[in-house]
């Protein structure tokens, strides 16, 4: 937004969902439109910018809850008294149609689950015959692929009631009831937004949570689908209501964030109801089909639009939307959904299918003309089937777009659609920025698509310098087939895998075997590594866990979505790391502390004895009379207070090698610990170092292979890591080791040797071993 929309401009998002874009917008002083044919989306705004005022809110909140609880068919199922105790029951426990558990709380906060006795199995005996005085909803349940005739047989209707069972229902409705009598709109705004954030959890769609999460008194919905299980949780309501108001993640939460972040307010528009844009206001919104976007924004008028378009029923959030909004349309109709209006495709449907592109083509174009001629279009992507990929490039393009840049990341944070498929696309987001008025550059046949294949996955591999899961190589692959102007057949995957496997084999430019984790496909790598890798000198995962460590070290503790969010950043598309093995580094050197992530005190040991055995050698450089270089990671290392490697150095580059070495070996050579260089004269190479102290042996062996074999080249490892060092059996290793002129000493060989008065390189270096212990 801030480099493509400029302060004052217009920010617009047609699919505005919660309204995020919208807010970010303001918040960076720009005005926004924010569209939504979901009625919630407008309801979500509207709360927001209400105004807020915490003493009356908790004072009627309060209120409301205290009435609730005193309500006599509250108390005789909600409140129960044992051997004298008192307690409140959370929820009910349910097998099928049988009440078999209970979980309770006492006023002393003492939480417990026990199993369901006779009194609680004739309450809910009683259910069927429980009379509701107050009004609720029972509009006939939308249509949904999840809602089939076993769910309205489980459910016990085909009404928006009987979602809920009878004991709840009562008390909803007269929570509902008791904030519709609320005089101040704010406050009743304010509230109605906690009421419908405690609906969907106490449904009978409500399940309780796995053991791993270590939440035994609340409930999950499980995933966005209508479904009713076996196992099943009935939520307390005034309990859930109050978590809403006042918890964590509440309404008082949410509304102190948004006061602190618009501290003079936010003042909003319904363009449902003007029916133009207000210019004064910060947010026009409203309930609107992307169809009728330039009735809202005149053409050429939007400087940015970004937003998150429905792909073909991934989540179909308008009929999902129905648990809330066949309440909130009884506060006002606007908030009754136009269920035919959502762009989606019917399961087994060929007509929905093509219906589906046509709406999502008319969706691009309208957006295309709503955009100045030098606007940028953000568009996120995330689905499982490459057929929906390529509707929404078919779409974008048909509508005169051209695809200037292409992110491929993995969620911070999962949602239900990655749960079952952690590496699917659903699991990662593809950010394309789209740009009008350029001429799409298509591929003129068969054989350039080839060609640029293989060229991007050779180029992608080669980055990673690591086998690469073939999940990982065809997401990489899609970025840059977008930008090049490669617009793909519907079975783009097999086409790409095609490909592939016409160069892979013996004598060919790739191999693969299979991967321990089957869920990402066969490792693909190189026959002859050598020829094609980019970075011998560090794996990708090295690197990672290189940037991982600078990272904690710079901010001392941080979250690790900030953590994530910065090595997406610094790794994209090709280079992007699998989230799981973040993890996975981040338990080997680091702690949570406080929901923060710390170096671990050995890890920062390590890097102290990494840093202090490159200061030794340099030292021993200037006592030997040579001139002395540090790698360009290593240079701004702190060796002391006042004093970092670079201070010990006596040069920063190896610039002075052109001419004798290429170019390529020269900045692989820089990324050595450090290496020795005659006193004056030529700037030959007289000896590299490589201190080992955690990561992979093979990869000084790399670095140093860009050296002529005939140069001295010394390994420093660990005293512990020796034993590890010897017992390499790595043939290749082994091999490189010995024809390569590599030599190694342990921390303690290396100290002795800088004591040791040694006249020239060659006496210092006399007490350096071979692997056989020569």
């Amino acid at each position: 937004m801030e480099r493509y929309c400029p302060p004052g401009g217009l920010v617009v998002d047609p699919f505005a969902g919660s309204g995020i874009a919208a807010f970010e917008a303001v918040k960076l002083g720009r005005k926004a439109v924010a569209l939504d044919l979901n009625p919630l989306s407008s309801f979500i705004i509207e709360v927001t910018a209400s105004k807020y005022d915490e003493a009356l809110f908790l004072a009627t909140a309060t209120r409301i809850r205290q009435e609730a609880q005193s309500d006599e068919f509250y108390r005789r199922h909600f409140s129960r008294t044992r051997n004298g105790v008192c307690s409140t029951v959370l929820n009910y426990r349910w097998e099928r149609d049988r009440v078999v558990g209970v979980a309770l709380e006492t006023d002393d906060e003492t939480r417990s689950l026990t199993q369901a006795d006779e009194d609680d199995a004739a309450l809910a005996a009683e259910l069927d015959a429980v009379t509701i005085p107050a009004w609720y909803p029972t509009r006939k349940l939308p249509r949904h692929p999840s809602i089939t005739q076993r769910f309205v047989l489980d459910a016990g209707g085909d009404t928006i009631d009987h979602l809920w069972t009878k004991r709840n229902l009562h008390v909803l409705a007269g929570l509902f009831e008791a904030i519709s009598r609320v005089a101040n709109s704010d406050v009743r705004l304010q509230l109605l937004s906690a009421f419908v954030q405690t609906l969907h959890l106490c449904t009978k769609m409500v399940i309780p949570r796995n053991e791993a999460a270590n939440r035994d008194f609340s409930g999950s919905w499980g995933r966005p689908d209508y479904l009713i299980r076996r196992r099943r949780m009935e939520q307390n309501p005034v309990d859930v209501f109050w978590r809403a108001c006042s918890g964590r993640q509440g309404i008082m939460a949410m509304m102190r964030d948004a006061v602190a972040t618009f501290p003079g307010g936010i003042s909003i528009n319904d363009l449902r109801v003007s029916k133009r844009i207000r210019k004064s206001a910060d947010i026009n919104y409203g309930t609107a089909d992307v169809a009728d976007l330039l009735d809202y924004v005149p053409a050429g008028t939007a400087d940015f639009i970004i937003t998150d378009p429905p792909y073909a029923g991934l989540i179909r959030y308008l009929p999902l939307s129905v648990v809330w909004l066949a309440w909130l349309e009884h506060v006002d109709k606007k908030y009754t959904p136009d269920l035919e209006a959502e762009i989606s495709v019917e399961r087994n449907s060929a007509s929905s299918r093509t219906n589906y592109q046509r709406r999502l083509r008319n969706a691009f174009e309208r957006i295309h003309s709503a955009l100045t001629d030098k606007g940028r279009l953000v568009v996120t992507f995330h689905h499982q089937d490459v057929r929906e990929f390529n509707d929404f490039v078919m779409a974008a393009k048909g509508a005169g777009f051209d695809f200037d840049k292409v992110t491929h990341q993995y969620n911070r944070r999962s949602g239900e659609s990655n749960v079952a498929n952690p590496y699917g696309v659903s699991a990662s987001d593809f950010y394309v920025r789209c740009v009008k008025h350029r001429d799409p550059r298509f591929a003129p046949d068969a054989s350039d698509l080839e060609r640029y294949v293989v060229a991007q996955a050779v180029s992608i591999v080669g980055r990673r310098n690591e086998p690469t899961p073939f999940t990982f190589l065809f997401q990489s692959l899609w970025p840059e087939l977008l930008q090049a102007g490669f617009v793909q057949p519907q079975d783009s995957r097999d086409e790409i895998t095609r490909i592939l496997m016409q160069h892979e084999g013996p004598d060919k430019t790739f191999t693969r075997y299979p991967n321990p984790d089957p869920n990402v496909g066969d490792l693909w790598w190189f026959n002859r590594p050598s020829d094609y890798i980019s970075y011998p000198d560090r794996p990708l995962q090295d690197r990672i866990a290189d940037s991982v460590v600078a990272y904690l070290r710079r901010h001392s503790a941080a979250k690790l979505d900030d953590i994530i969010a910065n090595l997406f950043r610094e790794y994209p598309n090709g280079l992007t790391p699998d989230p799981r093995k973040i993890g996975t580094i981040l338990e080997k050197i680091a702690f949570r502390s406080q929901g923060k992530w710390r170096l671990a005190p050995e890890a920062l040991t390590a890097i102290t004895q990494h840093s202090n055995s490159i200061a030794t050698i340099l030292r021993l450089g200037r006592r030997l009379g040579v001139r002395r270089f540090v790698g360009r990671r290593e240079q701004p290392e702190q060796v002391s207070e006042t004093q970092r490697l670079r201070d010990l150095a006596d040069v920063t580059t190896l610039q002075g090698l052109r001419g004798r070495f290429p170019q390529e070996s020269i900045e692989r050579l820089e990324m050595v610990d450090a290496i020795f260089l005659p006193a004056q004269g030529s700037d030959e190479l007289l000896c590299l170092w490589e201190v080992e102290n955690s990561t992979n042996f093979g990869s000084a062996i790399q670095r140093g292979s860009n050296a002529p074999a005939s140069v001295p080249k010394i390994m420093v490892v660990p005293d512990a890591r020796e034993a590890e060092l010897k017992r390499t059996v790595d043939p290749l290793f082994k091999t490189s080791f010995a024809d390569n002129q590599w030599r190694y000493l342990t921390y303690t060989d290396l100290e002795r040797a800088a004591s040791f008065t040694a006249k020239s390189l060659e006496q210092a270096l006399s007490t350096s071993k071979s692997l056989s212990g020569a």
